[in-house]
Formats: C-alpha cells, sequence, structure tokens
C-alpha cells in the first residue's frame, strides 16, 4: 500500500527523492565528519566543536520563527532559490578556511562556524519548504484518486530522515577510511577511555590527544574540509533541481486542486 501510495502520487515520489538528497548534506557535518575536523584542525580542549554546532544550528531556530511570514511573501520555489544563494555564501566561506592564512587560526575556526551557520540556514530553508511540500500530496492524492492517504504520507518524513542517518554513518566511515584517520581517531578514544577509568588524569590525556593531532597530515585534514563541503553541496544541488523541475504541485497549482476537490464534495452533496 505503501508503495503503490507513493509511485502513483508523482509529487510525493519526487518530493521524496529530493528529500533524501537534503537531509544527507543537511546532516552530514553534525554526522561526525565536522566534529573530527574542527578537533583536527583547531584543538580538541576549549569546547570550539560545541560553539561551532550551536552556533551553526541556531539559524535554524530563528527561521523557523520567521518562516511563517516570509513564506506569506516570497513563494516556496523562489524562496528556495534564495536558500540556495544563502547555503553557496556559506560553503564558499567554509571553503576559504583551506588556505593557509585561515586554516589554523582562531578567525579561520570564526569564518568556518559562520560559513557553517549559513550553509544550514539555506539547508533549514530546504527543509521547511519540503515539509509543507510533503503535506500538499495528501490533497494530490485525494484528487486523483479520491483517497488522501494521510497516514502513510505523513509517515515518509521520518523513515526518510531514518534512512538517512544509517546513509550519514556510511559516508562518515568512508571519509575516515578515504582519509585514513580511523587510526587517530582510535588513538584518541583509547586515551579518553583510560582517563575514564583513572589509568591517566586529564592532563595526560589532553597531552596526549595533542600529540595526536599534531601528528596528523594537513593533506589529510584538508581532505575532511573538502568532504564536508561538496558533498552537502552536491547533495543540495541534486535536491534543488529535483525540486525544481520535478515538483510541480507549487501554490497556485495546489489551490486549483483543493477547489476541484471541494467543487467535488458540493456536487455529491
Amino acid at each position: 500500500e505503501i508503495l503503490k501510495t507513493i509511485f502513483k502520487n508523482k509529487p510525493l515520489l519526487w518530493i521524496i527523492i529530493a528529500f533524501i538528497f537534503q537531509q544527507i548534506g543537511n546532516s552530514l557535518i553534525l554526522g561526525g565528519v565536522g566534529s573530527t575536523y574542527v578537533y583536527f584542525q583547531y584543538g580538541y580542549e576549549g569546547g570550539l566543536y560545541s560553539l561551532f554546532s550551536t552556533i551553526g544550528v541556531a539559524a535554524t531556530a530563528v527561521l523557523m520563527i520567521f518562516y511563517p511570514m516570509i513564506s506569506r511573501k516570497i513563494n516556496r520555489k523562489p524562496l528556495m532559490t534564495i536558500m540556495l544563494i544563502v547555503a553557496l555564501v556559506g560553503y564558499g566561506l567554509m571553503g576559504l578556511t583551506a588556505f593557509s592564512f585561515l586554516n589554523s587560526s582562531i578567525v579561520g575556526f570564526w569564518v568556518l562556524t559562520i560559513g557553517y551557520m549559513l550553509s544550514n540556514l539555506g539547508q533549514y530553508g530546504f527543509y521547511l519548504i519540503m515539509m509543507i511540500s510533503i503535506m500538499n500530496t495528501v490533497e494530490y492524492n485525494e484528487y486523483i484518486s479520491g483517497e488522501r492517504e494521510e497516514a502513510i504520507i505523513t509517515s515518509v518524513r521520518p523513515f526518510v530522515t531514518k534512512m538517512t542517518s544509517a546513509i550519514i554513518v556510511g559516508l562518515t566511515s568512508l571519509s575516515y577510511i578515504v582519509f585514513k584517520v580511523t587510526d587517530y581517531t582510535n588513538q584518541i578514544s583509547s586515551l579518553e577511555q583510560q582517563a575514564t577509568t583513572g589509568a591517566i588524569d586529564e592532563t595526560a590525556k589532553l597531552n596526549g590527544i595533542n600529540a595526536v593531532i599534531s601528528s596528523i597530515d594537513s593533506g589529510q585534514k584538508l581532505g575532511l574540509l573538502l568532504f564536508m563541503i561538496l558533498v552537502p553541496l552536491v547533495c543540495l544541488l541534486i535536491s534543488y533541481f529535483v525540486y525544481q523541475k520535478k515538483y510541480h504541485l507549487d501554490e497556485n497549482e495546489y489551490q486549483r486542486i483543493c477547489d476541484e476537490i471541494n467543487q467535488r464534495k458540493e456536487a455529491n452533496n
């Protein structure tokens, strides 16, 4: 029944494809690659990764508050283009930190963090647009078949989110293997475990971790940075073009369908 609903409802099928790529791009940095890169590039202590992730995610709260007001002024497809531009600027700023004058300084960290905040803002804009777009396919399903299938359609979001979580774990593991950083993360984990069991004190743990980080090659760190920029960017672009080219259920078409459904109900009464 689920597969029948999805493949019969073309807007739902295309929005699922777009949503899968959006979720991969949106979650990859916080899925492990971002924390590893920040620790390797800017140091393990000082709470820098907490700042990086908190500031990056904070922008989404602002967008969530103002999205209803924005959506009344700008239709979804033009708004998605704006969000894409914001994300591109963010990924561009993150890419700047690859240059030597920024890559290990605190200024570079803040450029990286602001870039992540902007990219996450754009990604979250995509997410909100797709949530509404998924729900609009309920009326489309009623329009083409007479059945709303609301339970099936609303289950798409959690299903895709769980599926992409597994994909992100795989991609993160792949990046560690490709850039040969697993040995370093294992050494850090071992030091953390020794500190937890009391085998070494906190000072010895931090000294050991700093020694591990200092032995990491700059090319490996650059590889992680490019991975956490390019993979989300490519996923975002795929999501954008699928939505723009294949999802035809915009505001005008949705209103037409709702009007048609209401006319049918009135005729039957």
